[in-house]
């Protein structure tokens, strides 16, 4: 069933357009309308001719009333007539209002050729025999739209690449102040409150999984010499000598820290002490060999017994004080106290 289509003027307003006031109704319209308003006769299917402007279209885009009667496709020659042609084809061929964005050059107040941007809406106008003889179009100009549009990408863009280059700022601080935070500055070892953590973390899960566990204990020989004859700045450098020997002599998984002083704190995990005992031996070889001094040390393993780190602590420190008793540059060991 056809439904009926609701009048869209009233017949008072009919009546009106009828008469000479309606024309100027409509004259009026035509010449003080902001937009582009353009009336366009349909000659064949690529074939169309300027029959109207109205004062904004002369404006925007330089088109002056000596181009009315002109083909399309003299008057905007190129990639630009080209594309009006192709919509004003699809608008004939469609048979009904199109929207369509469009660009071209127009003249600001200035006088100044710029570059626009338009919203086009095309309407296809039939004679009574449905034959389509005319394209009425309106353009709204979203120049300043699109301009405005561009600097806010243009904006977006400066601001995310600030946000980028701050966290990255932001992040390297927090990377550093971690470091500063875990590390000891001399020798980048961990220092002793972060070494403690973690070590203590080593013992509950040895502890959890019935896994050996091994700390060894060692410090420079006469250190307090070097300092006295050569200075700290020796000593410091002695420090760094150590510590670089022991990251470069021991396993990625054993932790290395400062526990003070001249004195260092190394957890083994998974190692039994024989195995330890080797790693502690070619550490004290390589420190005798490629550095000006040599270290003590003192080594235990995790007892099943063992219910906190100081414990086990206790007894490699023990054990290094023994070795320092004994002549100095040598390993001493806690021997594993088997569950009576």
């Amino acid at each position: 069933m056809r439904m009926e289509q609701a009048p869209t003027l009233t017949p008072d307003f009919l009546a009106l357009l009828d008469t000479h006031a309606g024309l100027h109704f409509v004259r009026t319209l035509w010449e003080h309308f902001p937009e582009r308003m353009f009336i366009i006769r349909v000659e064949g299917p690529e074939d169309f001719i300027i029959e109207a402007i109205n004062p904004a279209q002369q404006t925007s885009i330089g088109i002056a009333t000596q181009n009315l009667g002109q083909r399309i496709g003299d008057l905007l020659p190129g990639p630009i007539g080209h594309d009006v042609l192709r919509n004003y084809a699809r608008c004939v061929e469609a048979g009904t209002p199109i929207r369509y964005e469009e660009s071209g050059i127009f003249i600001d107040s200035d006088g100044t050729r710029q570059h626009g941007h338009w919203l086009t809406l095309l309407v296809p106008i039939k004679n009574q025999g449905g034959i389509i003889t005319h394209l009425f179009g309106v353009a709204q100009n979203l120049t300043e739209l699109r301009l405005a549009r561009e600097a806010l990408e243009r904006q977006n863009l400066e601001l995310e690449r600030r946000v980028t280059e701050r966290t990255a700022e932001l992040l390297a601080v927090n990377e550093r102040l971690a470091i500063l935070a875990t590390r000891d500055f001399l020798t980048d070892a961990y220092n002793r409150r972060h070494m403690v953590t973690l070590a203590e973390a080593e013992l509950r899960r040895a502890n959890r999984y019935d896994l050996p566990l091994c700390a060894l204990m060692l410090d420079i020989d006469d250190f307090k010499g070097i300092n006295d004859r050569c200075g700290h700045a020796a000593g410091d450098h002695v420090l760094r000598q150590v510590a670089k020997v022991i990251r470069e002599t021991l396993r990625d998984s054993d932790l290395v820290g400062r526990y003070g002083g001249d004195e260092f704190m190394i957890l083994i995990p998974e190692t039994p002490l024989a195995g330890a005992r080797e790693s502690a031996e070619r550490l004290r070889t390589a420190v005798q060999a490629t550095t000006s001094c040599s270290i003590s040390l003192g080594l235990a393993q995790r007892q099943a017994t063992d219910e906190s780190l100081d414990e086990l602590l206790s007894r490699a420190d023990a054990m290094l004080m023994l070795a320092k008793r004994n002549g100095r540059n040598r390993l001493e060991m806690a021997e594993l106290i088997a569950p009576g």
